[in-house]
């Protein structure tokens, strides 16, 4: 870590005392659970900074279309713990132990249980894709597939990188990462940054928060996040370049057209992303933004295409 910016160190510190104290309700390394005796298998690739805790905030969806006497498994890798600072996670080095451990982990439940259903979120399908050469058919015939949320598989730049790399920025590897401050009041600007949303339906009022999902820390009174656009283009090149596509088991897509990753592009652009990589696909379009877009009826919706 080098090329320390005017108040990098305050945040880094800041960055790193949160991922060892804050409390978040599903951001953590908690990655199996269930009856491991069931028919039934989930298995959950997270995205970029994701974590397997992540999949509790689907569980009351699963339960409610797969019932109880499930087994679920989630994506684990020690180099991609919660505990870990993004900027330590993302190597070509640790997407090769990802990749093994994904096809380990898929080809293992193919052998045992009688249907796999394959919960992926974000950026996780360029994963799936990379490790799908070494998957085997006799999973693969048992299997589904769940795309939650459609990402892009590239970014593009953002004028906030010059901004906010100069107050806390630094480089890893030869990688800029700055860190971006979230705030519902800069969701106009990108809705992504928002710190929580208002869910209502089924007569039930739900307030959302980010932190209990996704990593934020908190400096000097704000919300933070660290990226590096560079580091995460470079790292989806890689998977790309190695990737089998285009995916042919039966998938269900949730797409938010409201996403902020994708930066105001039409949704054609999000409608040609997926035929780019799907065959055999039903396809969910919902105005909403990449996180909030997982909401307990979208998610139902999603389920039951799972006919």
């Amino acid at each position: 870590m080098n090329d320390f910016q005017l108040y990098t160190k305050q945040f880094v510190t800041a960055c790193k005392r949160s991922l060892q104290n804050d409390y978040r309700q599903f951001y953590d390394d908690f990655f199996e659970y269930g009856n491991s005796s069931a028919e039934t298998a989930l298995y959950f690739i997270p995205g970029i900074n994701g974590v397997p805790g992540q999949i509790r905030f689907a569980l009351p969806s699963l339960m409610k279309r797969y019932g109880t006497d499930i087994y679920v498994r989630c994506l684990n890798v020690p180099e991609f713990s919660a505990k870990n600072p993004i900027w330590e996670k993302y190597s070509l080095a640790n997407m090769e132990r990802k990749r093994a451990r994904l096809i380990s982990d898929l080809n293992a439940l193919g052998e045992r249980y009688k249907q796999v259903k394959i919960i992926v979120s974000s950026n996780g399908i360029y994963d799936f894709m990379f490790a799908l050469r070494g998957l085997d058919q006799s999973l693969l015939e048992k299997s589904v597939l769940f795309w939650v949320a459609v990402a892009p598989d590239s970014f593009d730049p953002t004028p906030w990188e010059k901004f906010f790399y100069r107050l806390n920025g630094f480089q890893e590897d030869g990688h800029k990462w700055f860190a971006v401050p979230n705030s519902n009041m800069l969701k106009i600007f990108n809705p992504e940054v928002s710190v929580w949303h208002q869910w209502k339906g089924r007569g039930i009022t739900k307030k959302w928060t980010k932190t209990d999902i996704e990593m934020r820390f908190r400096c000097f009174g704000m919300l933070w996040m660290y990226v590096s656009i560079s580091r995460f283009n470079e790292i989806l090149a890689y998977v790309r370049k190695d990737a089998t596509f285009p995916i042919t088991i039966p998938s269900y897509i949730l797409a938010a057209t409201a996403d902020g990753y994708w930066q105001g592009k039409p949704q054609s652009e999000i409608t040609k992303l997926i035929d780019r990589y799907f065959v055999d696909k039903e396809v969910l379009y919902r105005k909403a933004s990449h996180l909030w877009v997982l909401t307990p009826d979208n998610l139902d919706d999603l389920l039951g295409l799972d006919r």
